[in-house]
């Protein structure tokens, strides 16, 4: 009988489990840079109106293209999104420079205004999930 006992103890937190975790919305989109697709940066959505719990996505844009899935992806509400360049790898930097092209590690090829809040910002709403588009200029 004590088996028992200790063995439904054991049981009963699973099934009576308190999901505190947001919702989190599947999202897609792409981004450009002067009409063309930004080949490689990070692309982070900041929830304006913050609950417990609740943290940044961030995912990677890669030839004009990010995507979230439902376990990473923003929480439905209004976001700040930051887009950011990545560090190019050192042997793509040093080919590029070989090559004559403008050095990747000094180059700013996403404007200051949209690396921070403010500049962009997206509605994701978990009923009616659209692709984004975020065109940004570099003037």
């Amino acid at each position: 009988m004590r088996l028992i006992a200790v063995a439904l103890i054991s049981v009963l937190p699973l099934g009576c489990s308190d999901s505190t975790e947001p919702e989190r919305v599947e999202v897609s989109g792409h981004v450009t840079l002067g009409g063309k697709p930004l080949p490689r940066a990070m692309i982070r959505f900041v929830a304006i109106k913050s609950e417990p719990g609740l943290h940044d996505s961030v995912t990677m844009i890669s030839e004009g293209h990010f995507a979230f899935d439902s376990t990473n992806g923003p929480s439905p509400g209004e976001h700040h999104v930051m887009i950011t360049p990545m560090e190019p790898e050192m042997n793509e930097a040093v080919a590029a420079i070989q090559n004559g092209e403008r050095d990747p590690l000094n180059a700013r090829s996403i404007p200051a205004r949209y690396q921070s809040t403010g500049q962009l910002r997206a509605t994701i709403d978990a009923a009616n999930v659209q692709p984004l588009t975020f065109e940004l200029t570099k003037r």
